[in-house]
């Protein structure tokens, strides 16, 4: 039996890595060997481990990194410490494999410290393409990763392109589709009655995250937004940011923003069935969120994407780029998602059209924790 370690340390990436969990969980062949992190420990965005025990998982180690700023030196501080945390936790569980997703630093802390233990790294969402100081952290932890689960073919071929062995990069698509395929998505009378408001097919949806290389202009960047979205002055749901440096004063400029209006509301956290719901009935979606490139396009929702924090992603046709943080601009482009007639968006299939989560399931059992698989060398 292989004891699978898997990370966790958002809202956003349990709610994709939750069909995995569930395969490894219920598969005989693998014992699950569950650590929460990051923003699930935090009060401020929701203490969402909540969730994770509300579906029933068993935690084996919860590792509270403390990240009490919200400056670009309090992250990289988080981020010493958890390295120092994940080293104990893999000395006392010794997994088989870690299995990690995307770009965060808590993600690059457990791959650093797994690396170091001669544990291999098993990657998901390896090779796509971004802004912010996130594409640097992705590449960094395919180098130091074993095994490589990539979303889109575009990415498998980049993953390749960094020297990584072919016989270990996969093309299997993205997580993010799985519970959407399995219809795990909170009906619409359910949420309105659960948040009392009425889905109308022209709500706006607003997820917006700090993009970290431009981290002065966080608040410019949320006014712009936000003015943008008042002059629409229709119902509006918003999701609060990540625990990214700069989350403090976007939440602090939402909530001056709407001091006093009563068809915008505010969450800092809702369950991720939720979170797919809003997004099938909502009428656009706007931000620098991933959703917005990934689910959004399965749900053939109209996205406003501003900026650079997803810059140069695949997508469908039902994204909108706008590059500046200009609020003409982006009232604009909400005007022109809104009107667009969603019967002609095409279902993107870019990401996949499949069960993701057990075909990773079915390539780890194959795979053996050998010296073929932990000699990484340069393939060029």
């Amino acid at each position: 039996m292989k004891k699978i370690a898997v990370v966790t340390g958002t809202r956003a990436e349990y709610g994709i890595l939750r069909s995995l969990i569930h395969e490894i969980n219920q598969n005989k062949n693998f014992e699950l060997i569950l650590v929460v992190t990051g923003s699930h420990l935090s009060k401020n965005h929701g203490m969402t481990i909540k969730e994770i025990i509300k579906d029933g998982f068993k935690i084996s180690s919860k590792i509270n990194i403390n990240q009490k700023g919200d400056e670009s030196i309090d992250s990289t501080k988080a981020m010493g410490k958890a390295i120092i945390e994940f080293a104990k936790f893999f000395n006392k569980f010794n997994p088989h494999m870690n299995i990690i997703l995307g770009d965060r630093y808590e993600m690059f802390a457990s791959a650093i410290a797994a690396y170091q233990m001669n544990i291999p790294n098993v990657h998901i969402h390896g090779g796509d393409v971004s802004g912010g100081l996130d594409e640097y952290t992705r590449h960094a932890i395919t180098k130091i990763s074993n095994i490589h689960f990539a979303a889109t073919k575009k990415s498998s071929e980049r993953i390749k392109k960094m020297g990584e062995k072919s016989k270990y990069v996969f093309h299997t698509g993205s997580l993010g589709i799985d519970e959407i395929l399995k219809k795990k998505i909170t009906k619409k009378h359910e949420l309105e009655k659960k948040y009392n408001m009425k889905l109308d097919g022209e709500n706006i949806l607003l997820v917006q995250h700090p993009v970290t290389t431009e981290s002065k202009k966080t608040e410019k960047q949320i006014s712009e937004t936000m003015e943008a979205i008042l002059k629409i002055n229709k119902n509006t749901i918003i999701i609060g940011p990540n625990s990214d440096s700069g989350h403090k004063s976007i939440q602090k400029i939402i909530k001056k923003k709407i001091r006093g209006n009563n068809i915008i509301k505010i969450y800092n956290n809702v369950p991720r069935q939720d979170f797919l719901g809003f997004l099938n009935n909502c009428g656009v979606l706007i931000g620098n969120s991933s959703s917005g490139i990934i689910e959004a396009s399965m749900f053939k929702i109209p996205v406003v994407n501003i900026g650079t924090r997803q810059k140069n992603r695949e997508h469908g046709p039902n994204v909108i780029n706008v590059k500046e943080f200009s609020r003409k601009t982006i009232e604009i482009a909400i005007r022109k998602a809104l009107y667009k007639n969603k019967s002609k968006l095409k279902n993107s299939k870019i990401y996949g059209d499949k069960k993701v989560g057990e075909k990773m399931i079915n390539i780890l059992k194959k795979i053996n924790v050998d010296d073929q698989l932990m000699k990484k060398g340069l393939t060029y």
